[in-house]
């Protein structure tokens, strides 16, 4: 079933224009928008993160909610040029245990991020006060070590048989 939707998807006239189109605007606008999202997302997550764990403390914590909008900016880009990028090659990359571990990494980081957000932020007490909350370190490091194994993950995915080859698939 998901094989037919997955065939149907690379045969669509989007698919082949990403893939086969000689202009600017097609696969190479993609990916340059796929890699502004993704510095856009771990770069802000990356600030927030670092000013959490005791780094850059003359950035206020109060100021750092305000990154979130930026990093749902930039999943947003990711999302439409990741979904831009699946298409043409969906049967493949949907099989690949790289491009499998990315989602999940990508979920467990926007999930983590959403946790900071929610159990250190929401505690205005403790963030007017300067003070970090273990939970929000121990967050902290989670979304630094979760966004950074996507990344490597992600590139990964531009290695099926090398990856392959690790798991004996």
């Amino acid at each position: 079933m998901l094989e037919n939707l997955f065939h149907t998807l690379e045969n669509s006239d989007l698919a082949v224009w990403v893939k086969a189109s000689p202009s600017i605007f097609a696969y190479t606008s993609v990916l340059t928008a796929h890699a502004i999202g993704l510095a856009i997302v771990i770069g802000c997550s990356t600030v927030v993160a670092l000013r959490l764990l005791g780094k850059a403390k003359s950035i206020p914590l109060t100021a750092l909610e305000s990154l979130y909008g930026y990093i749902y900016f930039g999943f947003c880009i990711n999302l439409i040029s990741g979904i831009l990028l699946f298409i043409p090659e969906a049967t493949s990359q949907a099989k690949m245990i790289a491009f499998q571990a990315k989602m999940i990494l990508i979920v467990a980081g926007m999930i983590v991020g959403q946790l900071l957000r929610v159990r250190y932020f929401r505690d205005t007490a403790s963030v007017n006060a300067g003070v970090v909350t273990p939970v929000g370190r121990k967050l902290a490091f989670t979304s630094l070590a979760i966004w950074y194994l996507a990344l490597i993950v992600g590139r990964l995915t531009g290695y099926p048989d090398l990856v392959n080859s690790w798991f004996g698939l």
